[in-house]
């Protein structure tokens, strides 16, 4: 089988290759383009917020090759998806004694709902779960004196990450909803940094940086998702991690933050508690 790539003035070298010689040469162009952006991110910075899902924990990799006393933040209500991944997560890498666990609790999330929305300048429930994942993130960082977190923001856009995709992808309209989805990146990242302000914390997007953003674009989406058994999102940039991350992380299936952490489970049960629906709560709390 031969695949061409779909901009070749890009990637010149790739124009035509067999399909296991273009993964490899991809995926180590990614790898380098990626541990490139981390390293350009490094300088001040002293902390990654950490999922322990393959974004976040590549970016831990990498950043941790370059400061051994790089620390990981994660935040989730106790017993989250998050927590306990991120624990498995840092363990395997060898990077438990830096991981900082900020458990949040329903009144914690209900006392910040009103800054956040203040911040974002929205009461859409998903943008203020995105919100109060991020607000607790940076909070948990400034308690213990960092001010410059590396976030993995980016990386589904650019590679295929949400389910949603696969719909997108069997319909062959994935490169389409890609780029409308990229597009709509610098309102995202604008909101997530006035979260993170309102703890006096900047933020750092390795995966958005324009070389490692250029060389996404020009990936075949068939290298973004594949299809077999099942849908496997990611799959360049999973191939790429290999040489960083054990197989238990690189595989790991994606969950939203604001479900593994708990947040947006915890607003729908306050909104429901008030017999209303969780926009008119937000809008309520605001």
């Amino acid at each position: 089988m031969t695949w061409h790539n779909n901009n070749p003035e890009h990637l010149p070298e790739l124009e035509a290759v067999s399909e296991p010689e273009l993964e490899t040469k991809i995926a180590h162009k990614l790898i380098n383009h990626i541990s490139d952006s981390v390293r350009l991110c490094m300088p001040d910075c002293d902390g990654v917020a950490f999922s322990g899902g393959i974004d976040s924990a590549l970016i831990a990799s990498v950043a941790t090759s370059l400061n051994p006393r790089i620390e990981l933040y994660t935040i989730g209500m106790s017993g989250s998806h998050d927590i306990k991944q991120a624990e498995r997560a840092a363990t395997l890498l060898g990077l438990h004694d830096r991981l900082h666990i900020c458990e949040c609790a329903p009144a914690d999330i209900k006392s910040a709902i009103p800054q956040v929305v203040r911040a974002i300048g929205s009461t859409s429930p998903v943008a203020v779960g995105i919100g109060l994942c991020m607000y607790f993130v940076s909070r948990c960082a400034h308690v213990r004196g960092d001010s410059v977190l590396l976030t993995g923001q980016g990386a589904d856009e650019l590679f295929a990450g949400y389910k949603r995709y696969e719909q997108a992808f069997d319909d062959g309209g994935l490169d389409r909803e890609l780029k409308k989805d990229l597009l709509a990146l610098p309102d995202q990242v604008a909101r997530d940094a006035a979260v993170a302000q309102l703890n006096g914390v900047k933020l750092r997007m390795p995966m958005l940086c324009p070389d490692v953003v250029d060389l996404a674009c020009t990936i075949d989406v068939r290298l973004k998702i594949r299809r077999g058994d099942g849908y496997v999102r990611k799959y360049i940039l999973r191939k790429a991690s290999e040489e960083h991350l054990p197989t238990e992380i690189a595989e790991a299936p994606k969950k939203a933050a604001q479900y593994g952490t708990g947040i947006q489970n915890a607003l729908r049960k306050m909104a429901r508690r008030e017999r209303v629906t969780q926009e008119d709560f937000l809008r309520g709390m605001s």
